[in-house]
């Protein structure tokens, strides 16, 4: 699993975020022709039947649910390096930068990787004593 961030602290230290995979400069797309919603801030791109890519979006896209269609400021194969300044727009008006593209066997996989890191910030939030 590749990931890909705009993070520039992350990049110049040598720092990992979060738990996962370690971070790569770049990240081949390949035939992006589809997508699946998984939330506000997440989707899965798809390419062809084999490919999936999680992109997670810097902020929440309020208008990703209720959009018909998407567009991506890249075309449907490249490669992406970071810090990344691409978006995905919705409603023809609306831009939602990205801020990670990852990777994922699948749709499935892919939602599982989220709930499992929202579960570890949650616990980390619990562990930090109050001031």
């Amino acid at each position: 699993m590749r990931r890909l961030t705009s993070s520039i602290l992350a990049a110049t230290a040598g720092l990992a975020l979060c738990a996962g995979p370690a971070l790569a400069d770049s990240i081949r797309l390949v035939n992006v022709n589809g997508y699946t919603v998984i939330d506000r801030e997440h989707l899965v791109l798809n390419g062809g039947a084999s490919r999936h890519y999680l992109v997670t979006l810097r902020t929440r896209c309020y208008d990703l649910n209720f959009g018909h269609q998407i567009g991506t400021s890249f075309p449907p194969t490249t490669t992406l390096y970071a810090p990344m300044m691409e978006y995905i727009t919705v409603n023809e008006e609306h831009r939602c930068y990205i801020d990670t593209i990852e990777e994922v066997d699948s749709v499935d996989a892919a939602r599982t990787l989220i709930e499992e890191r929202a579960e570890a910030v949650a616990d980390a939030e619990a562990e930090t004593p109050e001031s």
